[in-house]
This record gives C-alpha cells, sequence and structure tokens, in this order.
C-alpha cells in the first residue's frame, strides 16, 4: 500500500513539474509576458563614505501613476513599429519631401497615371467608389485584410478606405501621386462588429508603394519587350506562301524587326551576307563557306546528327523580304532567281526556325 502510494505521489510530482512548459517564458501560456507590471521601485542606490554624490539630472521624466490601475497592462497596444518609407523604385520616382504622408513625384503625365492607378486597383480587385477626375482623386471601397492565422484572437481582419490624388509637380515631366487613408476599422469577432482604430500613417506608405512596384514591374515588361523585338530579339516564323503562292517564312513581326534579324540569323548560320537592297527589300547570300553554324559548333558534345546547316545545292541565294498585309514574308530565291520548292525549304526549316527564334549575340 506504502509502495503505491509513493507511486501516486511521484506521479503527481511529474505530472505537475511537466506542466511547466506550458507557463514558463517562452511557452505556449506565458504567464511572464506583462511581468513589468509587477516591478517594484529598487531602493534607493546608497553612496558609500568619501564617494561624491553623482550629478544626475532628469532628462526623461517618467510620470507618475495613479494608484489606482490595478489590471490596467500599460503600452500593450501602443504601436512600436518603424514607419514605412517610400519605395522610390527606378529612375522614374522619387520622394515628395514637402507633404508629409505617402507622397511621390512620377515622371509620367496625368493620363498615364490615371490609367496605372485604375488598372492597379481592378487587378488587385479593390472597389472604386468614386472618381473626379477634375480634382484628380479616386475614393476607394474598403479594402479587406483577413487574418487567418493559427492563433488570431479576437482581431480576425482589418479593413481601410482610401483617397488617391494625382495633381500637378513643381517639374514640368511630372506628377504627384498621394496616398491619404479616410478610414480604418478592425473586425473584433467576440463582438462581432467593426470598429474604429487609430492608422499610423503605414496602411497609406504600404497602398502607394504597392502602386509604384505595380508601375515599375509594367516598365520592365516593356523594356524587355523592346529588346525582344530590337535585332538581337528572336523572331517566330512559320512556313507559307508569299503574295505570288512561292513556298516562303511567314513572320507576324514587323518590317524593321524582320530585316535586323535577318543578319544575326545568317551572323548565327555563319552564312555570309554578299549585299543588301532594303529598299528592294534584297539580302544576297553566299554559302560557299557555310559548313558549320554557330550552334553546331557551340553543341561540339551532342549526340544529335542534325546540326544547324542549310542544306542547298547552291552557293549564290537571295532573300525577297516583302510586306503581305500584317505580315513579313520571306523568299529564298536561286541563281537563276527562281523560288526554292515547298521540299527543299520544308527540309530546312528545322534549322532556319532555330535561327531566327535564338536570341542574338553583340
Amino acid at each position: 500500500m506504502k509502495a503505491v502510494f509513493r507511486s501516486v505521489i511521484f506521479l503527481s510530482l511529474a505530472i505537475l513539474g511537466g506542466c511547466s512548459w506550458l507557463t514558463r517564458e517562452g511557452a505556449f501560456f506565458d504567464e511572464t509576458e506583462y511581468d513589468y507590471t509587477r516591478a517594484e521601485i529598487a531602493p534607493k542606490l546608497e553612496i558609500p563614505e568619501g564617494v561624491g554624490e553623482p550629478d544626475t539630472q532628469d532628462h526623461y521624466l517618467v510620470p507618475e501613476l495613479d494608484d489606482d490601475i490595478e489590471g490596467v497592462v500599460y503600452g500593450v497596444d501602443q504601436d512600436i513599429m518603424s514607419p514605412m518609407q517610400v519605395l522610390t523604385l527606378g529612375n522614374k520616382v522619387r520622394l515628395n519631401r514637402t507633404k508629409e504622408g505617402a507622397s511621390a513625384f512620377v515622371i509620367a503625365n496625368e493620363i498615364v497615371l490615371w490609367d496605372l492607378v485604375e488598372r492597379f486597383f481592378e487587378e488587385n480587385q479593390v472597389p472604386i467608389k468614386s472618381k473626379d477626375v477634375a480634382k484628380g482623386e479616386i475614393i476607394t471601397g474598403w479594402q479587406v485584410r483577413e487574418d487567418d492565422a493559427f492563433w488570431s484572437g479576437l482581431i480576425t481582419a482589418w479593413r481601410n478606405r482610401f483617397k488617391v490624388i494625382i495633381s500637378d509637380a513643381p517639374r514640368p515631366n511630372e506628377n504627384t501621386l498621394t496616398v491619404e487613408i479616410l478610414q480604418a476599422q478592425e473586425f473584433v469577432d467576440e463582438q462581432d462588429e467593426w470598429r474604429d482604430l487609430r492608422e499610423p500613417g503605414r496602411n497609406e506608405t504600404q497602398l502607394l508603394n504597392s502602386i509604384l512596384g505595380f508601375m515599375y514591374v509594367e516598365d520592365i515588361s516593356k523594356s524587355r519587350k523592346k529588346v525582344s523585338q530590337s535585332g538581337l530579339g528572336g523572331i517566330n516564323v512559320t512556313l507559307g506562301t508569299d503574295s505570288k503562292g512561292n513556298a516562303a517564312l511567314i513572320t507576324s513581326a514587323n518590317y524593321d524587326h524582320v530585316w535586323s534579324r535577318i543578319s544575326v540569323t545568317l551572323a548565327l548560320l555563319k552564312i555570309v551576307i554578299d549585299d543588301h537592297d532594303r529598299t528592294q527589300g534584297l539580302v544576297f547570300l553566299d554559302l560557299s563557306e557555310h559548313e558549320q553554324g554557330f550552334f553546331e559548333y557551340m553543341a561540339f558534345w551532342s549526340d544529335d546528327d542534325e546540326g544547324d546547316r542549310l542544306e542547298l545545292p547552291g552557293t549564290r541565294y537571295v532573300i525577297q523580304v516583302s510586306q503581305m498585309g500584317n505580315k513579313i514574308s520571306m523568299t529564298f530565291l536561286d541563281e537563276d532567281n527562281q523560288p526554292i520548292g515547298a521540299d527543299l525549304l520544308a527540309e530546312n526549316f528545322p534549322v532556319l526556325e532555330n535561327a531566327f527564334k535564338a536570341r542574338g549575340f553583340n
């Protein structure tokens, strides 16, 4: 019986000791989180004999608290986050230091900015309650953010309404983009209601940064598109027929892009251009030294028997470049000025397609 009684005591002590993980510092239920509220005033520092009094001044006075503060925790709801900075991305944006809050100068005309902001709201599903072009103002509806965390507590969602202002800027090629918050609320799950809260100035800066980031990504996309349309950017070609019914390469790229791309393509294939006449759309080729192209040279390690050499019977050819509606045709003519047949062009199409599509080099 005594052994059983001892076992029960030891088991109880073990359970009590094992539960300490629930309440120790950093545990699931941290009882030490607000320990500062139970702190006591330390005794006055005693100065030993023979030591002078320290030169102390009350530069940072702590206000006296009332006696009836039992149960009140100070500082819990205070915002201690650092202020959010406006992101001046790229070379089109600079910070507006003449105005407090979320504001920036943008190199863009008013119409472009209006379109940019509206498309940003549309893509991010932010409702627009009203807009006034004359005043340069857009008022949004509620932008809701829900808390989907595991331990959400009493506050489960937040929502904000904003005003976006597009106005003149000091420089003639700029406009000012400003975001102001109109209302901020939080949803109290326990009370099933929204309540207003003090917004410390981060949400409007966050929205402005999102708009500027949206513009920055669009600028990068446009820059990449311009590069892809340059002479070094590849184009897609298909097999088809020209306006006279001859076998030809067909592309939807514009004439300037095609013309500049031909020289890059032939250089990749190591085909010499004898001459060219842009006014007539003619490129004269010399295939006498066409043995191994750039791609085959770089892929010497490959076991693939298919290289990047054109299999054409002669050494002198002409490419006729012609506008055909909204497309461009490229017809290969032999030494007798006769277009090559569809079978011969189809046989060489994989090599030509890869060369036209590939990225070029400087």
